[in-house]
């Protein structure tokens, strides 16, 4: 099964009126032109440094010295659809890794409010935090909750100013950037429809495509 059938089918099991509620916050995302200033393919991809779940500091070039990075920009641990997008990856990390690229995810999650101790550690990627959504403002993902959107996740038990620790109700548009080796950005998807994300099959063939380009 792809990812997207993933999704689709989380989002046929909701009520209704969550779906219409989300189509209604998607179209007011689209409307103000959420992740209009993100970085496409040919954009060089700013450096960056950031805390894993353990409080270890991972370097963007510390990614890239054996091969192109992945960053999969994600809205959090409470989002289904990101649960549903890490799991992918997960399944497809064997493949990736045998291409030489390595994979990190990036959310605003304070690292205490992300994935449980068990959960980061039977992952085979780096679960990245970045407050204040640093590093994905500077990808041009960065787009703040109207009060709507706010009052939506409020009914679902979602408070942002606790899984991220800061007031601001700001998330990141979902995302998947690989970068090679001088993080030339090779391949983007941005979306500020939530219910869609890159399928790890396109991640393979644009690595595929990226080797033959290389020995080309």
């Amino acid at each position: 099964m792809s990812l997207q059938a993933d999704l689709d089918a989380i989002d046929s099991q909701l009520p209704q009126a969550a779906r219409e509620a989300i189509n209604a916050q998607i179209a007011r995302l689209v409307a103000g032109g959420a992740a209009g200033q993100a970085l496409r393919p040919g954009d060089d991809a700013p450096n960056f440094i950031l805390p894993d779940a353990h409080g270890n500091a991972v370097a963007l070039r510390a990614l890239l010295m054996d091969g192109p990075a992945i960053l999969v920009f994600y809205r959090g641990s409470w989002c289904p659809y990101c649960s549903a997008e890490l799991a992918a990856y997960q399944l497809a990390l064997p493949e990736i890794a045998a291409r030489g690229a390595r994979l990190v995810t990036i959310s605003p999650e304070v690292p205490d409010a992300s994935l449980s101790p068990d959960e980061i550690d039977n992952l085979g990627f780096e679960v990245l935090s970045d407050a204040g959504n640093r590093v994905a403002r500077s990808f041009g993902l960065v787009y703040t909750l109207d009060e709507d959107s706010r009052a939506l996740l409020r009914g679902h038990g979602v408070d942002l100013t606790r899984y991220n620790a800061d007031d601001s109700w700001e998330l990141p548009v979902p995302a998947v950037f690989i970068l090679d080796r001088k993080r030339r950005i090779a391949f983007a998807s941005v979306d500020p429809d939530f219910r869609r994300r890159a399928d790890p099959t396109d991640v393979i063939a644009t690595l595929d495509a990226m080797e033959t380009s290389r020995h080309g």
